[in-house]
């Protein structure tokens, strides 16, 4: 079980498990073996169909990239509690939004206020994080992800591809990523390439 990226082309993805679309439905693969889209002009998306060839370059380049940790600390039901947040990393899937929302808000700043949530509703944004941005520590806990064991490959309605514990040949270049949960682009655009950096959103691409 294993996902490579293809220099210029695909994701090929091996032996892996099921393949959800958005809504959680499983898309028939009917293969052991198959591409999944990378430059975000298939017309058979998710499944590569050869648009990649001639326009699509998987090099990063010289991108400057937002890799640096911050850390957001709080005192949530009277222990310590430590957010750390890696900006490439996030592909704004908004699932921290959607569980604790006074907690993680980008319309104050700072965007990440502990102190206004439940240790369990911070905790329950850590496991549900898709990318690996986020990670928690408690009183004198290391920063950790809260990982799970299923194995599954999902995707975002115009965004990335949701992976949980299948192997990747590839370097993880964002600081603290999971190598058990991350995401992969599918708009062709990130500058950090296999995984998605949020760029997406930024250009409004679109899944369908």
């Amino acid at each position: 079980m294993k996902i490579t990226p293809k220099p210029n082309g695909p994701n090929l993805v091996q032996d892996a498990p099921i393949l959800k679309d958005s809504d959680g439905t499983i898309i028939d693969t009917d293969k052991s073996t198959y591409g999944l889209c990378r430059c975000g002009l298939s017309k058979n998306k998710p499944f590569c169909d050869g648009s990649h060839v001639g326009e699509f370059s998987s090099d990063n380049g010289d991108a400057k990239l937002r890799n640096t940790p911050i850390e957001y600390k709080g005192t949530v039901e009277g222990k310590s509690v430590t957010v750390s947040y890696t900006p490439v990393l996030c592909g704004h899937v908004a699932e921290c939004q959607r569980l604790q929302k006074a907690v993680f808000d980008p319309s104050k700043r700072p965007w990440i206020q502990p102190e206004n949530g439940s240790l369990e509703g911070i905790l329950s944004v850590i496991r549900a994080c898709p990318s690996g941005a986020l990670s928690v520590a408690v009183d004198d806990e290391e920063l950790h992800h809260i990982d799970g064991e299923i194995s599954e490959i999902q995707l975002v309605e115009n965004g990335p591809v949701k992976v949980k514990n299948v192997p990747i040949d590839a370097e993880f270049n964002g600081a603290r990523a999971s190598e058990k949960e991350y995401i992969l682009c599918r708009c062709g655009q990130s500058k950090n390439k296999p995984f998605c950096d949020g760029t997406h959103h930024d250009v409004k691409w679109k899944s369908r």
